[in-house]
Formats: C-alpha cells, sequence, structure tokens
C-alpha cells in the first residue's frame, strides 16, 4: 500500500472514530512533530504518538485537502474540526514505508 492508499485509510478510521485503526497504520518507531508557536514538540513511538490521537476530543475530524503526492511522502493542508473549538487548517506531511506511518509534522497553516 502506498502513501496515498494508507492516508486515505488513515483519514478514514480516524474520522470513523476508529481512532486504534488509525493508530494500527503507523510504525511501532514513528515519530511526529507538532509546532506550536515559536516551539515544537517531538514524540518518539507509536504509544506516545498514538496516545495523542487516543487523548484528542472526542468528535475529532481531520479532512485532508489539497494533497501532494511526493512518492513515499503525502502533504496535505488539513482541516481539523474538534466540537466547541474553532477549526485551523495545518500544514501536514507523513512519510509513509511499507503501508506504515512512519512520521508526521504538523504546523499551523501560514
Amino acid at each position: 500500500m502506498g502513501a496515498v492508499e494508507t492516508m486515505e485509510l488513515f483519514f478514514e478510521r480516524l474520522n470513523a472514530d476508529d481512532r486504534q485503526g488509525a493508530i494500527a497504520l503507523m510504525d511501532e518507531k514513528t515519530e511526529m512533530i507538532i509546532h506550536v508557536g515559536d516551539s515544537a514538540q517531538k514524540l518518539r513511538g507509536v504509544e506516545r504518538v498514538g496516545g495523542w490521537f487516543l487523548r484528542a476530543d472526542r468528535g475529532l475530524k481531520m479532512i485532508p485537502g489539497d494533497v501532494r503526492d511526493t512518492g513515499n511522502t503525502y502533504e496535505a493542508d488539513v482541516l481539523v474540526i474538534r466540537p466547541g473549538v474553532q477549526s485551523q487548517h495545518l500544514d501536514a506531511t507523513f512519510r509513509v514505508e511499507a503501508g506504515k506511518i512512519t512520521a508526521i509534522n504538523f504546523a499551523p497553516r501560514r
């Protein structure tokens, strides 16, 4: 499964509130960087990265738009919707190897 197919399945599962199914698409050593303001937080391992998605607000939706497929990298403008909070756009990059997500980078859309 390539990057596009893996990410389509990831978003489908995440948005259907099957967070465990979405996390199952992550490699054990996956890493995620989250940029907030002038700082960044790096999470390592499927337990920490997957935990970030598990702890997210109930009803979390991530809708990709403007997708760029560059081989094993999937880049998208992602609309994040959480109940009770203003929606936001993120620049998101996902690296996929052998059908598993190995790296995620989220930054506020500028």
